[in-house]
């Protein structure tokens, strides 16, 4: 019997060594046997191109209140839009609104709306407006209801964003008193009316995430600066819209991970109690596919001071080691470890029979190791060394280029212009180096790779794998020179550039050499600004880019698919001018002293800005735009003329040009999303 018993011992070692032999073969440090490849989700937003759900008001912006000038008292030009009156809405648990004030003495606001700042790709068409409830709806701006094709509880909307975006008002509610108030509002277009019924997640969002094996959800969870910290103040599957500062339902964000099979990358609340942690893990738990991995992470980049759960994690590091003489920023990385720790205990807890499902991620600076090691082993926590608490992952985020936007060169690179030969020099700093002086030697992809390199030996040497939480192209103007155009310009021209496709191949090629494992891009689809070109597209109706290609590439091991080119015909916009000043539009390059002309790709839409020269005021635009607002939109589906009539101020301290004013008053920063480019623009 003794001898049969080690005998069985000794096949159960035999069996356990193989396993663990053939795990380190596949994902020790020599790399790993499968590439694994994910992307972060850009944020829920009425402006976010990505537009995941087949209900657009699952998206739409919170409620905000308006009113009548010259009918509500106290309402005026300047509150007519928003009485900023919202904390005084009458809403039920779910966001809806039960009731509206009368005419009166008391709130200014007799109206609720919301609206979505919807990108220029967005189709216009037939719309359904489905609701329970009584009381009345109106629609304006890019919004009409076609009054013939609707009845009670559905509209059917005509939408036309050369108009503007897309308005919703609520001007009366519970009309019979009894209740039924309007709710339960759903806006979909009307071919995808039956989908809506049966997939709450749209078939062109699900379609662009092909290339990736997980999601990461830290902007869907709204976790920096998360204001969510029990489990009673989560966001719900059945409120009105997931847009809020509450970020998507736990539950919607695991039915997506269902219907796409991707698995899930939850980041959890900086201020979450362990009630939260428990129930959010249980969820998890009792709805994803088993099949599917789970990533757990505790908040996001703690040690970035841009964020404010860094202060947060460090005020409790301060209170719990009071006596220690470590800086405070030590002691804040500790708290982080140990609450990562917690937090990963809490999870595999929940998961009790099958804790292998769930892979705890601690996360650090790329560039400083230093936040890696102390987390991981966390000296000043009784408990020490975190990393053995289930952790079993060390995330970084070896970002490509961040240098280069960042005020001490920012002057040199906006020096190379957003031409050929600026682009040029870039993608040699890039990939290469030598056009910065004290660049990093090799330039931007060396210097990741070797931050890489340095975070896979930390890796190690705990016994834990080495992933990504996020990665890519960092080219963005950080301070003031976010306010930079030549700098944007070549930033968002670069990203769009065949060779970022061939420097992202080299990039995850060199991240798998060095034994990276999971790789999450930041992001999936996000507008280029000034604010950073992270989407490996721009657009949900964009099916290929370099970056996205190289991805699909390294992620899908194959050729991504060519879409057949569909020849689109230019159209031509004129822009003319009477009396004195300037037009703009950014980044499209027209710039008109007296007139011009640009050709576009058809359709396009074009943002135009009017600048009066010193003791002129703007007045009017007359032609493809017919108002008194500085900006005009123009939609290009046939070629068309616009003209900006300035007229003199004749009387002392009458107005004066101020182009900062005038952008803001013009919306540019959404223009600055859109991206449109002429294939030619002509000073005439």
């Amino acid at each position: 019997m003794g001898c049969m018993l080690r005998n069985l011992r000794n096949v159960v070692w035999l069996i356990s060594f193989f396993a663990v032999f053939s795990a380190t073969f596949a994902y020790g440090q020599g790399g790993s046997a499968t590439r694994q490849l994910g992307t972060n989700l850009d944020a829920v937003t009425d402006y976010s191109p990505q537009l995941p759900f087949t209900d657009l008001f699952l998206s739409s912006r919170e409620w905000f209140t308006q009113c009548q000038q010259g009918v509500d008292p106290g309402c005026t030009s300047s509150n007519a839009w928003d009485t900023g009156e919202a904390a005084q809405l009458d809403q039920d648990a779910h966001g809806w609104i039960r009731s509206l004030p009368p005419r009166s003495a008391g709130p200014i606001y007799t109206s609720v709306a919301t609206y979505w700042d919807l990108p220029q790709e967005f189709p216009s068409g037939r719309y359904v407006v489905l609701y329970v409830g009584q009381g009345t709806i109106e629609y304006g701006l890019g919004a009409t209801k076609l009054a013939g094709l609707s009845a009670p509880g559905r509209d059917v909307v005509s939408v036309d964003l050369s108009r503007g975006g897309i308005l919703l008002r609520i001007t009366r509610t519970d009309t019979l008193g009894d209740g039924d108030y309007v709710r339960d509002i759903r806006f979909v277009a009307e071919a995808d009316e039956q989908r809506l019924l049966a997939n709450r997640f749209s078939s062109a969002f699900l379609d662009r995430l092909r290339p990736y094996q997980t999601l990461r959800f830290m902007d869907w969870m709204r976790t920096n600066g998360a204001a969510v910290s029990t489990w009673s103040s989560r966001a719900r599957g059945d409120d009105a819209r997931f847009s809020t500062d509450k970020g998507v339902p736990p539950e919607i964000m695991v039915e997506l991970a269902n219907v796409s099979e991707k698995s899930p990358w939850f980041t959890m609340p900086h201020q979450a109690n362990d009630e939260f942690i428990r129930n959010f893990a249980t969820v998890v738990r009792d709805n994803l596919l088993p099949s599917l991995t789970i990533y757990v992470e505790y908040s996001n980049e703690v040690w970035n001071s841009a964020f404010p759960q860094g202060a947060w994690v460090e005020a409790r590091g301060m209170t719990e080691w009071a006596g220690s003489l470590e800086s405070s920023f030590t002691k804040r990385i500790n708290w982080y470890g140990k609450r990562s720790a917690e937090v990963c205990e809490i999870w595999k807890s929940v998961f009790g029979g099958s804790p292998q499902q769930v892979v705890c991620v601690m996360a650090s600076q790329a560039a400083n190791s230093w936040t890696a090691s102390e987390a991981l082993s966390c000296p000043l926590w009784d408990e020490a060394p975190c990393a053995e608490h289930g952790i079993g992952a060390l995330g970084i985020a070896p970002y490509m280029g961040d240098y280069l936007g960042q005020e001490d060169n920012a002057d040199v690179v906006a020096g190379w212009g957003a031409s050929a030969a600026g682009l040029t020099k870039l993608f040699a700093e890039l990939s290469s180096g030598g056009e910065i002086a004290g660049g990093p030697t090799g330039g931007a992809l060396a210097q990741s790779l070797e931050w890489i390199g340095v975070n896979k030996s930390v890796a190690n040497s705990f016994g834990i794998s080495l992933v990504s939480y996020e990665g890519g192209q960092h080219l963005v103007g950080v301070g003031n020179a976010s306010n930079d155009d030549t700098l944007t310009d070549l930033f968002t021209t670069a990203n769009r550039d065949s060779r970022m496709g061939s420097l992202y191949t080299s990039y995850l090629e060199g991240w798998e050499s060095r034994g990276g494992e999971l790789f999450m891009h930041f992001s999936d689809i996000g507008s280029y600004s000034k604010y950073g070109s992270w989407g490996a597209l721009e657009t949900i109706g964009q099916e290929s880019s370099p970056k996205y290609d190289a991805l699909w590439r390294y992620g899908l091991d194959s050729e991504p698919p060519v879409a057949t080119p569909t020849p689109t015909p230019s159209r031509t916009l004129r822009v003319f001018k009477q009396g004195r000043g300037e037009v703009r539009s950014r980044p499209s390059g027209i710039r008109c002293g007296s007139r011009c002309r640009a050709t576009f790709a058809s359709p396009a839409r074009v943002s135009l800005t009017a600048y009066p020269s010193p003791r002129y005021r703007f007045v009017r635009w007359q032609g493809a735009c017919s108002h008194t607002r500085r900006s005009c939109w123009v939609s290009l589906r046939a070629s068309a003329s616009v003209t900006a009539i300035f007229s003199r101020v004749r009387r002392k301290g009458s107005e004066k040009s101020n182009p900062r004013s005038a952008l803001a008053a013009g919306g540019m920063s959404r223009f600055s999303r859109i991206g449109v480019s002429p294939t030619q623009v002509d000073s005439l």
